[in-house]
């Protein structure tokens, strides 16, 4: 407003000068108001892009997605430490050189019929050394056809028709050995190769068609007749007194997402596919709930609904406090995660002579443990401390691992109270990994058949690995009348 026009509304009296100055005054309220939303929305804009940018900080050491979303990113901080080994293979580990066979399958003598410079015959001169190299290769694959041929004879006496009876399992007329069966069957849910591609190897190495429907008759064949065995290996895992690992999965059957769950240990795995992830499953299932044993996990609260003991995954702790120091900036996680790798480095070291630390050792690591808790909750305080202030508030991500550390210390440190507990539950991670793999090279399950043909089969695949029997020979096996069973082993 110039000054002339003031002065005009000025000269019009009080009236108007009051008029104008009402009109200003809601109009600066507005402005006010609007000042306000928009402070408002800028807030929760930068509180929306700092936690985006939280995410896109977020990688395999500092979260629990997996190493492939780490995409072409710099190098990432890793969990590992050097160990002081030099590389390649240590002293006193079993090489696997090639050796000279002693009993070689053929033998090709290169005799010298003369001198290479005068031309003299060396035929009946005797050899002074003999020089040996063998060549280690794979026989020409071929195709053995046996043919069984029963007799048919008719009895002089009574005139009755005898005929010769067929071995077990010879039923059709033509029909492919067990061999060919547990091949087709250990490509396709071991080694997870496609159908197809499974197919025309069979095809290429031993000249055998195969269509990708009999492959699939052959698995679901095999399936059938693992029933017990899986049975057996439930049993054992439930009945287990040590330490058993939990987990589960996403997967997809007939396009819609559900859970892979799997209970195992060193000896024994065993997987079930369920529509959900939560108690509904685990009940179904029904290990968890008679298990008395330690159950390792993540510390999804679902597991603790089960009155078994219970020890947590330090792996998914030290990649949350790797976060806590790379995105919140909060000092106490490193000296968290440092004590976390000595104590296990502690461990490693007593393991051979004893199977839990020492007292003295076990009181000093659970004071300094205790300390850096105190310290983090004050630094976690201070950091947020103005936004703790208002009535409601969201607990920060620092809080919140905080409060699980303090809460759950003895299920965290069970590795040190018990030498059988593991520092994580990386082997059921494991066994779960070539489900994803196999979800990625061969694509997903069409049907709940074909998903727990897969399910079964590899928990008896990865059951035999663990009790280091030989993978093709037990496949093999379930098509006979001597079924391998690693339970009873």
């Amino acid at each position: 407003m110039s000054e002339g026009k003031i002065i005009e509304i000025y000269n019009q009296g009080l009236t108007q000068v009051m008029s104008v100055i009402k009109e200003l005054t809601n109009e600066i309220k507005g402005l006010n108001s609007q000042v306000e939303k928009i402070s408002k929305e800028n807030k929760a804009l930068g509180e929306r892009v700092q936690s985006l940018e939280k995410q896109t900080q977020k990688n395999s050491n500092n979260s629990s997605k997996p190493p492939s979303t780490d995409g072409f990113k710099k190098k990432t901080k890793t969990l590992r430490t050097k160990s002081g080994k030099k590389p390649g293979g240590q002293e006193g580990h079993d090489g696997k050189t090639l050796e000279l066979t002693e009993n070689p399958d053929e033998i090709i003598v290169h005799t010298v019929d003369k001198c290479d410079i005068c031309g003299e015959s060396l035929q009946d001169v005797a050899p002074d050394s003999i020089i040996v190299r063998q060549v280690v290769d794979l026989p020409e694959t071929k195709v053995k056809v046996t043919e069984h041929r029963s007799e048919v004879k008719k009895c002089p006496k009574c005139r009755r028709k005898n005929t010769g009876k067929f071995p077990e399992g010879i039923t059709n007329t033509v029909q492919y050995g067990d061999k060919v069966k547990a091949i087709a069957v250990y490509l396709t849910q071991y080694q997870l190769i496609p159908f197809k591609r499974g197919a025309e190897l069979i095809s290429d190495m031993f000249n055998i068609s195969l269509s990708q429907g009999t492959i699939v008759n052959f698995n679901n064949n095999c399936h059938e007749k693992l029933e017990l065995v899986e049975e057996n290996i439930k049993n054992a895992i439930t009945n287990y007194q040590g330490a058993v690992h939990y987990d589960e999965t996403g997967i997809y059957i007939d396009k819609k997402r559900q859970w892979l769950h799997v209970a195992s240990n060193d000896k024994y795995t065993y997987y079930e596919a369920h529509e959900k992830r939560g108690k509904e499953a685990i009940d179904d299932i029904n290990i968890l709930p008679k298990f008395t044993g330690t159950a390792v996990h993540d510390c999804w609260k679902t597991y603790h609904q089960y009155s078994c003991e219970h020890a947590l995954c330090n792996a998914h702790i030290l990649r949350e406090l790797n976060a806590i120091s790379e995105l919140e900036k909060q000092k106490w996680a490193e000296p968290l995660k440092n004590l976390l790798v000595e104590i296990k480095k502690e461990v490693d070291l007593s393991w051979n002579t004893a199977n839990a630390l020492t007292l003295d050792k076990i009181e000093a690591f659970e004071k300094r443990y205790d300390q850096i808790l105190e310290d983090g909750f004050k630094e976690d305080y201070i950091a947020n401390s103005k936004a703790y202030s208002k009535k409601k508030v969201k607990k920060s991500t620092s809080l919140n691992l905080l409060n699980r550390l303090s809460g759950y210390k003895n299920q965290i440190l069970a590795f040190m109270y018990d030498f059988e507990i593991p520092f994580d539950n990386n082997l059921a991670e494991r066994d779960l990994r070539m489900t994803k793999v196999k979800q990625k090279i061969s694509g997903t399950f069409r049907s709940k058949d074909g998903a727990k043909a897969f399910t079964r089969i590899r928990g008896y695949v990865s059951t035999v690995r663990k009790n280091s029997l030989n993978t093709l020979d037990c496949i093999k096996s379930v098509f006979t009348s001597n079924i391998i069973d690693p339970t009873l082993v």
